[in-house]
């Protein structure tokens, strides 16, 4: 058994040990809180004199976020993403990630030194990639939330007018609304049905979504609930500023389409030039893949390449 394998099987056994230990641990503070808020739900069965929730509707409505911690934020980033996964699923996937990339890259490198050091970036790149993906999610749930918005808006406020409680205006826009945003719904008229207040369960509900034009919403109600008002001129006001938002960000887009395009054709013309070294001379690229040297220039290459395409990604993205 050579160096290499007698490596990779001692990282193998290690991060397996460290992934056992670390998904037990989450799945014991997971199973703690629920039995915490199963026993306070049980205490508190219906909401106090005061009008407060009970303390497991509350648990549930501020989200994990309220709680702090590693496990909170990361439980809220999974829930705003709209992934049914527990934490310690999540934590397994960014180890089995870390680990898939060290050993692949370790292997192609052939336990070089300069070839462990890019199989260790490749680790860190392999255990953050799961949250690259959970915030791309996020970011395409509320994008989607925001389309809906404007409608949202317009059916709420036509409620209004027809005589309809905001409550039932609400219901009324989930049912007739399709997902993700009917399903946010939902689940405040179901925290106002085992006794949260309303204002309370739309304040939680834009700390799910974090979402800046549904911000505008929950304000404009939770602020006409306090001084009063025509709350259907005001949402037709607030739908009117959110299509404005969104022609002036379709504008934008228009305008930063072609850097974009650029971005893209940058990032890929080194693959294109390797394709096409392989197809003029195969003797002259095979060196890149069977040497050393060549394999870390190539994993190097790759590396540079990506985050010069994420900062181009990152300077044409203008938020209005």
């Amino acid at each position: 058994m050579n160096f290499l394998a007698f490596l990779a099987i001692v990282l193998a056994f290690a991060a397996g040990l460290l992934l056992t230990m670390a998904a037990s641990r989450v799945m014991l503070v997971e199973r703690g809180a629920l039995r915490q808020r199963v026993r306070s739900l049980a205490a508190y069965p219906s909401a106090t004199e005061e009008g407060r929730p009970p303390a497991a509707v509350r648990a549930t409505r501020t989200g994990p976020a309220s709680q702090g911690g590693w496990l909170a934020r990361t439980a809220l980033q999974l829930e705003r993403a709209g992934l049914q996964l527990r934490v310690s699923e999540y934590l397994t996937f960014r180890l089995l990630a870390a680990l898939l990339g060290f050993l692949l890259v370790a292997l192609i490198s052939g336990g070089h030194p300069v070839g462990l050091v890019a199989a260790a970036m490749a680790a860190v790149f392999g255990f953050m990639l799961p949250a690259f993906i959970v915030q791309a999610l996020t970011a395409r749930r509320v994008h989607k939330i925001n389309d809906q918005l404007d409608q949202m808006a317009s059916m709420v406020s036509s409620s209004l007018k027809a005589g309809f409680g905001l409550l039932q205006s609400l219901d009324q826009a989930a049912q007739q609304l399709s997902p993700p945003l009917s399903n946010e719904l939902l689940r405040v008229i179901h925290e106002t049905n085992v006794g949260a207040t309303l204002e309370d369960a739309l304040a939680a509900l834009a700390e799910r979504v974090e979402s800046y034009d549904l911000d505008m919403i929950v304000t404009a109600i939770l602020i006409q609930r306090t001084v009063g008002g025509n709350l259907a001129e005001i949402l037709d006001n607030v739908g009117h500023t959110i299509r404005e938002r969104v022609r002036i960000q379709g504008e934008i887009n228009t305008l930063t389409a072609q850097k974009k395009l650029s971005g893209i054709v940058i990032g890929l013309l080194p693959v294109a030039l390797v394709l096409l070294f392989f197809a003029s001379s195969p003797d002259y690229m095979s060196v890149m893949f069977t040497h050393t040297a060549g394999r870390i220039l190539l994993i190097t290459g790759a590396v540079l390449d990506l985050v010069g395409l994420l900062m181009i990604r990152r300077i044409v993205t203008v938020e209005v």
